[in-house]
């Protein structure tokens, strides 16, 4: 919900009870760097969701050629991914505070949506990179399978499996330091906001 769209609706609230000043500015601040973050979130879910539709397919062909049970559920757990990831992304938008006009709701849906990225982003491991990571690896590793069912680990597995367990880490840190750094500041803003209000 924009500043804007409320500053009418909000006039008769600030005429009749005293706000300080200082408070509408923060109001203000944080409803700009909600909408900056908003954005954000939204281009990062088209992508995200994006990729994951297109990978769907490319899965399936993949199942259809599969060798063997190890290839097979790598490639399994690829498609139930890439369908539980758009859904964890659009869910964690849903927001169950009420629109309203009022300053306090306003923090308050603003507060549920902070909260909901903050802890989709502490969680990545479990919905995202696990199964992702899980999946990578039985696929390529069910290659290699020999006649008698063992794969066969190579030199450029030990390489490649090094590469994406490094790939993951890095991708862990980041999401857990943009948790860190641009959601707990904001939410705890924003928690403080409310504090006062009441």
């Amino acid at each position: 919900m924009k500043l804007d769209d409320l500053k009418q609706d909000w006039q008769q609230t600030i005429n009749s009870s005293p706000v300080p000043d200082n408070l509408t500015e923060v109001i203000t601040m944080l409803d700009q760097q909600t909408t900056k973050i908003d954005k954000e979130i939204k281009r990062r879910d088209v992508l995200e969701i994006s990729i994951a539709i297109l990978l769907i397919p490319v899965w399936f062909f993949g199942l259809w050629h599969s060798v063997g049970t190890m290839q097979t559920s790598g490639y399994l757990i690829a498609i139930i991914a890439c369908i539980y990831i758009p859904y964890k992304l659009i869910n964690a938008k849903k927001v169950t505070a009420v629109k309203t006009s009022s300053i306090k709701a306003f923090l308050e849906r603003e507060q549920q949506k902070v909260k909901q990225q903050k802890q989709l982003l502490e969680s990545i491991v479990w919905w995202y990179l696990a199964p992702l990571g899980l999946s990578i690896v039985l696929i390529t590793l069910g290659a290699t399978v020999n006649e008698s069912g063992v794969p066969h680990l190579s030199d450029f597995l030990v390489q490649y499996y090094a590469c994406l367990g490094l790939l993951l880490v890095g991708t862990y840190l980041l999401n857990k330091r943009a948790a860190k750094k641009k959601f707990a500041p904001l939410l705890q803003n924003i928690e403080q906001r409310l504090a006062e209000l009441n």
